[in-house]
C-alpha cells in the first residue's frame, strides 16, 4: 500500500508530463519498459524472477521515475527555450536549430525534452547495480548462517534478500528522483554546478543519490547484524522475548532516516 500511495504522488506531482506525451514527446511507461528490459539483461532471467514478480511489476516500479525524468527535461528544455544566450552557447543556433528538424526547427521542443529524457534514464541504466551482487557482498559479509537468520531463516534466502534489495533501489530511485527535481525546480544553476548541464544531468544526480542511499544501508544492514548477534548472544531468552526473531531484530535496528 505505502509502494502504490508513492507512486501515485509521484504521478500526481508530474502529472503535466501528460501533456507532452500527448504532443508526441515522450512516454514514461515505454521509457521504463525500456529500462526492465536492460535491467533484466544485466541481472539475468532468474535473478530479474526473484527481483520482480513479472515484468509488468518492473515495469510499474521505475515508471514514476521516468515521469520525473520528462518533468526534469521540460524544466530544462523550456529554460533554454527562453535563454537569450542560447545561440551563442550552440554555434550561433537558436533553440529550434538546434534541436528541431527541418529549416523551421520542426518539434523542437518535444526532441529537446526526448533527448534529454534518454540521456538521464541511460545514465540510470548504468548506474544500477544487480541486486544479486548486494546480496553476494552481504552474505559474504555476514557470514552464511548470519545471512540467512536475516531473511528469514528461509530456504530461500537469497531469494528474499534479491527481491528487498530491488524494492529499496527502485524506492531509492524514486525518492532520489523527486530531491533532485526539487533541486533543478529551485536553482537550475545551482543544479549545473552540481551535476554538469550535458543531457544527462538530472540522471546522474538520480543514480548518485540512489546510490548514496543504498549504500547507507548495506552499512546499517550490516551493523544491525553484528548489533542483533551481541544482543542474541548475551540472552537468547531476552532476546526473542524482545524481538520474536533475528529478522525483525535486523528491520528494527537497520532503519535509516
Amino acid at each position: 500500500m505505502k509502494r502504490i500511495m508513492v507512486i501515485a504522488v509521484l504521478a500526481f506531482a508530474v502529472a503535466p508530463v501528460a501533456a507532452s506525451v500527448a504532443a508526441g514527446g515522450p512516454n514514461a511507461t515505454t521509457n521504463a519498459s525500456a529500462s526492465c528490459t536492460a535491467l533484466k539483461a544485466k541481472m539475468g532471467a532468474t535473478t530479474f524472477a526473484q527481483a520482480y514478480t513479472s515484468f509488468g511489476a518492473c515495469v510499474s516500479a521505475l515508471t514514476s521515475v521516468e515521469q520525473q525524468n520528462i518533468a526534469s527535461a521540460e524544466a530544462q528544455c523550456t529554460a533554454e527555450q527562453n535563454d537569450a544566450g542560447f545561440a551563442a552557447a550552440h554555434g550561433n543556433k537558436t533553440f529550434a536549430q538546434f534541436y528541431g528538424t527541418g529549416k523551421n526547427g520542426k518539434d523542437a521542443f518535444n526532441k529537446c525534452v526526448s533527448a534529454k529524457t534518454q540521456a538521464s534514464s541511460k545514465a540510470e541504466q548504468l548506474a544500477r547495480t544487480n541486486p544479486s551482487r548486494t546480496c553476494n557482498t552481504l552474505r559474504t559479509r555476514l557470514g552464511a548462517s548470519t545471512f540467512t537468520l536475516t531473511y528469514g531463516n528461509a530456504r530461500n534466502a537469497f531469494g528474499k534478500c534479491v527481491s528487498r534489495t530491488a524494492s529499496a533501489q527502485t524506492q531509492n530511485e524514486n525518492n532520489a528522483a523527486t530531491t533532485c527535481h526539487a533541486a533543478l525546480t529551485a536553482s537550475a544553476t545551482t543544479f549545473a554546478t552540481s551535476y554538469g548541464s550535458a543531457a544527462d544531468a538530472f540522471g546522474k544526480c538520480v543514480s548518485s543519490n540512489a546510490s548514496a542511499q543504498a549504500k547507507a544501508q548495506l552499512q546499517a544492514t550490516l551493523a544491525a547484524a553484528a548489533a542483533c548477534t551481541t544482543e542474541r548472544n548475551a540472552s537468547v531468552t531476552a532476546f526473542n522475548s524482545k524481538y520474536g526473531s533475528f529478522k525483525s531484530c535486523v528491520a528494527q535496528k537497520s532503519k535509516t532516516s
